[in-house]
């Protein structure tokens, strides 16, 4: 699921063909700063438009650390009523939670409006291409400033169909990327 989630995104076999943001999101080894194995855990919050507010937790599970630099990674994303599985990746060195993430917004948008999880992929694909923008910044993390690049787009703001789910149109998604964290997903 994740590696087809990859490639719908427009994850493309040459590197240098990708926007940066999509470098910056798909094409970076974020976990090589984890050299054995560990949880990650991300504290969600969910502010929605058409659904109840919730806090909840992401762990990213580190299970084995390979030689030649990928990881095993197995996930316990949100609880309750929110869960939603995933399954065990292997070999990976970028970290799948901005998938995962993404892949849990679609259904969810799909789910509140009736429209095709397809059409909300191919949507946030398109703007990961040629709309989204990706900018050097600063972030305060275990009491210091360290680099970070910080990623946003708005994938339904001209939207034709915006009509549709109007409510989403101006969604926006920002996503911190940084080296010197631990999996190098900020927020």
């Amino acid at each position: 699921a994740i590696a087809a989630t990859l490639a719908v995104l427009g994850v493309q076999a040459h590197a240098q063909d990708y926007s940066a943001a999509q470098r910056a999101i798909f094409n970076t080894p974020h976990l090589a700063n984890i050299t054995e194995p560990v949880t990650l855990r991300y504290t969600y919050k969910h502010q929605g438009t058409m659904e109840q507010a919730f806090d909840d937790i992401v762990d990213v599970i580190i299970t084995k650390v390979m030689p030649d630099g990928s990881r095993d990674v197995s996930f316990n994303f949100l609880s309750d009523k929110h869960h939603q599985d995933f399954p065990v990746i292997e070999g990976f060195h970028s970290n799948p939670v901005i998938m995962m993430f993404l892949e849990h917004d679609v259904a969810g948008l799909s789910s509140q409006t009736g429209g095709s999880t397809v059409y909300f992929r191919n949507r946030i694909r398109d703007a990961f291409v040629d709309r989204a923008t990706a900018e050097e910044v600063m972030v305060s993390y275990d009491g210091k400033e360290v680099p970070a690049t910080h990623v946003t787009l708005q994938p339904f703001l001209q939207d034709p169909l915006r009509e549709r789910f109007e409510k989403f149109a101006e969604k926006t998604y920002e996503f911190y990327l940084a080296p010197d964290v631990p999996g190098g997903v900020y927020s």
